[in-house]
């Protein structure tokens, strides 16, 4: 009986040499998920205004003063990257609207706003009017000036702050951070006389690098050149009245939906449409910059990028944000927000 219960409590060693190696397995795997693991702390989305209306400019910020990137989604297709606590924002139309906020890529917050209509002001020369340009670079100042008659006091505000920038008619700001900005002013320090506008940031530009070669001197005697024709035409041509010389229309670009232009950009991941697909909307400038999550590049650069997808249904997110000129309705730049399904990381 003895050895019978003694053959029983035995285990093999095979056995125990693999429950060995099974735990050891486990804490590896354990302690690499916790070093990698990071914990997102409670944090919460403010929204300031003295008026949730349409085209008024509402002030966000976070508590969340640790964190080191910060991705606002505003719920209307526009979204804003800053490396700072809090951004600006208009919405162009009335609704519920549900804020993102992600910090450091993973952790994110919500919080939902309403939008009410703002009221027609019955005296039109109550709204500002100014001169708003449409596109600025990171790290170079930008002028602002205002040219409504009767104004005699100035709030600029330029977007990356919800602080007072400027006091005056004429105003300059240098931007820290790409992306789409909302400007506001308001006059005589009344919110009825309130302008909103919105400039894209474009990133620092790269100058190109000054030879250091030397053009040599010439040596030899100096020419004057008389040319064989006279430059101007004869006298009796010149009491002659001549026809006016007109200037050839400006292109004007053809306008394009904010749904189809996303579907004919789709259209160049399945290969069936490229850049030149495009011209008429970018009144044949296909080198207009592109914010593509973050990054700048050209349109057609962008194209490229597309192209080597292959295939739209690895493609979670596309959204994509038109920058228009007033003048000829070009569109001169576009703000793409581009997100890859999980196993489609591509070279994005």
């Amino acid at each position: 009986m003895e050895n019978k219960k003694i053959q029983l409590a035995y285990l093999d060693e095979k056995v125990i040499l693999t429950m060995i190696i099974t735990a050891l397995l486990g804490l590896v795997i354990t302690g690499f998920k916790y070093k990698n693991y990071e914990h997102c702390f409670d944090f919460h989305i403010k929204a300031k205004a003295n008026f949730y209306r349409t085209d008024e400019p509402i002030h966000f910020e976070t508590d969340a003063l640790y964190a080191k990137e910060f991705q606002w989604d505003f719920g209307d297709n526009e979204n804003s990257e800053t490396n700072i606590s809090s951004v600006v924002h208009a919405y162009n139309l009335p609704g519920e609207y549900t804020v993102a906020l992600t910090i450091n890529g993973t952790c994110t917050e919500y919080k939902t706003i309403y939008i009410t209509r703002a009221p027609k002001l019955e005296n039109p020369l109550l709204l500002p009017r100014f001169i708003c340009p449409q596109q600025a670079e990171v790290g170079k100042a930008i002028t602002f000036q205002d040219t409504t008659p009767g104004a005699h006091s100035w709030e600029w505000r330029f977007g990356e702050t919800a602080v007072i920038d400027a006091t005056a008619s004429t105003a300059s700001y240098v931007y820290k951070t790409p992306g789409l900005k909302t400007i506001s002013l308001v006059l005589n320090n009344d919110p009825k006389q309130l302008g909103v506008c919105k400039v894209y940031v474009n990133d620092k530009t790269v100058a190109p690098s000054r030879s250091n070669a030397r053009v040599p001197r010439s040596s030899g005697p100096s020419f004057v050149i008389v040319p064989a024709k006279p430059q101007a035409p004869p006298l009796e041509e010149q009491n002659h009245p001549q026809p006016a010389v007109t200037e050839p229309p400006k292109p004007q670009g053809v306008t394009i939906s904010k749904q189809d232009l996303e579907s004919k950009l789709r259209g160049v991941v399945n290969n069936y449409l490229t850049a030149e697909n495009f011209s008429q909307y970018f009144c044949n400038n296909l080198n207009v910059p592109v914010s593509l999550n973050g990054t700048e590049i050209t349109f057609t650069q962008f194209c490229t990028k597309l192209s080597s997808i292959r295939n739209d249904k690895k493609i979670k997110q596309l959204n994509v944000q038109q920058i228009k000129s007033s003048e000829n309705n070009c569109l001169i730049g576009l703000n793409v927000s581009l997100k890859m399904k999980q196993g489609f990381l591509g070279i994005f």
